[in-house]
């Protein structure tokens, strides 16, 4: 009953106690101690299996929970996107809005990228043996499913590992911005993936859309949160320019402030602690999201709490990205283990592409890495005099 009349809010002790009264006058007060146990006991089984009631909220009362994220200055349809030394204004619109947009690459790093990119992807087709054209970013004749190295939707394999993702990885640029938000310069980075959407114009078919989920599990954000760690970031680069009819990138502004709220007011699923958590389709927040048009040369660096999507393409034009980001490196001496809790981590996603051959020694020293490269692949580590020659 209490409950139901105080939807969203924490149950204070006092009616914890009142609860116990109850149990041990109606047991003749034979419950003694374990009264308040069972009390604590029953209240864990309800919000397990019914879940607390949700708050009634007006369109006010929501809007006001998540602020939208700015416009440019120019109003040309993009976002405030901050340069790599505006490190206040970063910081700050991460902790309002849980992301920020930030120019890392110029137009020609870009374009030598989505060269890259398509190399490996013929690369990857002829070691299969996949009949047909090469793959053609600019010529959607050659964009059919058949004619793609994997055959699952994101049409990739798990990890980029042309020398160019490797040298974005590296990008002092986006190593700065990172090295910013940690306040921590020992860093490593993820070995991640391309992101490749197909225009979906002429087949809607290729419309993909990511529906609105959350990385990690959005129990254990809080947890982290309340223990006063910082649960990390998640980035994307973009390699083409991003609107509405490209698809670009979707989220919730405000939404880390909102997650230890969000999570009294649900029944708590079980999640891997590792593992991206779906928002229910009729969740109140999802009409609340916010598309993230990007120029190429962007990068959109979230937090692991933000609720997140991707919008379809409704365009004749590809869209392009690279996934990057940066945590730091054991070293640094961190509560949180990020190497072990990203499975994209630099230690475990080399040392998989080693034992698969999918990269050999050889092949890491033709990419000309220079110390910092090395140190943020853990190719080296970061000891005291290393950092400060690096870093000075």
């Amino acid at each position: 009953m209490w409950m139901q009349q105080h939807a969203g809010e924490q149950v204070p002790e006092e009616v914890f106690r009142l609860c116990e009264q109850a149990v041990r006058s109606l047991n003749n007060g034979s419950f003694g101690p374990d009264s308040a146990a069972f009390v604590h006991w029953v209240h864990v089984e309800l919000l397990r299996t019914e879940g607390p009631p949700q708050k009634h909220r007006s369109e006010d009362e929501w809007r006001a929970l998540f602020p939208r994220y700015p416009s440019s200055s120019t109003d040309d349809g993009y976002l405030l996107c901050f340069e790599p030394s505006n490190v206040d204004g970063i910081r700050e619109a991460l902790q309002k809005f849980g992301l920020c947009v930030v120019r890392v690459l110029t137009a020609s790093q870009c374009e030598e990228t989505v060269i890259g990119m398509f190399e490996e992807v013929n690369a990857l087709r002829a070691y299969y043996g996949v009949v047909g054209p090469p793959v053609d970013p600019h010529n959607a004749a050659t964009w059919q499913s058949e004619n793609w190295p994997s055959k699952n939707r994101y049409l990739v394999k798990d990890r980029a590992l042309h020398k160019q993702a490797f040298a974005n990885r590296c990008n002092g640029c986006i190593y700065e911005v990172f090295a910013a938000i940690f306040r921590e310069r020992r860093l490593h980075v993820s070995v991640d993936n391309w992101g490749i959407a197909r225009g979906a114009r002429d087949n809607p078919d290729w419309a993909v859309a990511l529906r609105p989920h959350w990385d990690v599990s959005p129990w254990r954000f809080v947890e982290d949160v309340q223990q006063g760690l910082d649960p990390g970031y998640q980035g994307l680069v973009a390699l083409t320019d991003q609107n509405l009819e490209t698809g670009c990138h979707l989220t919730l502004p405000g939404c880390t402030h909102f997650m230890e709220q969000w999570c009294a007011e649900r029944r708590q699923d079980w999640v891997g602690a590792n593992q991206s958590f779906k928002a229910a389709e009729d969740d109140p927040v999802v009409p609340y999201m916010q598309p993230v048009p990007l120029r190429r040369g962007e990068m959109v660096i979230w937090s692991c709490g933000q609720l997140h999507a991707s919008i379809g393409s409704s365009s004749q034009d590809m869209r392009l990205v690279q996934y990057i980001r940066m945590y730091p490196a054991p070293e640094a001496g961190c509560k949180v283990n990020y190497e072990g809790r990203d499975p994209h981590g630099c230690v475990r996603a080399l040392k998989r592409c080693f034992e698969t051959g999918e990269l050999t020694q050889a092949a890491i020293d033709s990419f000309g890495l220079d110390a910092l490269g090395k140190r943020l692949l853990a190719l080296e580590s970061w000891d005291a005099e290393a950092s400060t020659a690096v870093l000075a």
